[in-house]
């Protein structure tokens, strides 16, 4: 895929993140669209490309988002790794993968961004991070895995294996 159509596609995501889904609230909680396209794309592409993928649009996010910088891209990069480790030739086309991978991420996101603001000193509350916001973004996320996954798999497929490369 082309290094700039993957930028633009990511910085779009990114945008459509922090402008258009923080209003599409489902249980108090708005799907993590990059989450989704990260997971996603780590488990159809690998590691490398995953990651890749969680450095640039993580760094997108995080130049919109208000919390420190980095924090958002640090644990999209550890979220995109442990995804790529479920990618395998042979679980490329089946869809139970990708629902089953991304409640472990959004948890393991969710845990290291606020164990990041709270290393950081910001206030954490940890009781209401996990029931109003960590379980509820694991349903939200979880209902809408399929159709983002199945959306980057018909990309991955009219792109073809070609690796990413500047």
């Amino acid at each position: 895929m082309n290094p700039y159509l993957t930028v633009a596609a990511l910085v779009l995501t990114a945008m459509l993140q922090s402008t258009v889904m923080p209003r599409v609230m489902v249980l108090g909680v708005h799907p993590d669209l990059m989450l989704l396209v990260v997971v996603s794309w780590s488990l159809l592409r690998g590691a490398q490309e995953g990651m890749l993928w969680a450095l640039l649009g993580g760094i997108a996010v995080d130049l919109f988002s208000g919390a420190p910088f980095g924090v958002y891209t640090l644990s999209l990069l550890v979220v995109s790794f442990l995804s790529s480790l479920a990618q395998r030739n042979v679980f490329r086309l089946d869809l139970l993968i990708p629902v089953f991978v991304i409640p472990l991420a959004t948890l393991v996101q969710n845990v290291i961004a606020l164990a990041l603001l709270w290393a950081l000193r910001w206030p954490v509350d940890w009781g209401a991070g996990f029931t109003h916001v960590m379980f509820p973004a694991v349903l939200v996320n979880t209902v809408g895995m399929p159709f983002v996954y199945l959306a980057l798999r018909a990309l991955d497929r009219r792109v073809g294996r070609e690796a990413i490369a500047w």
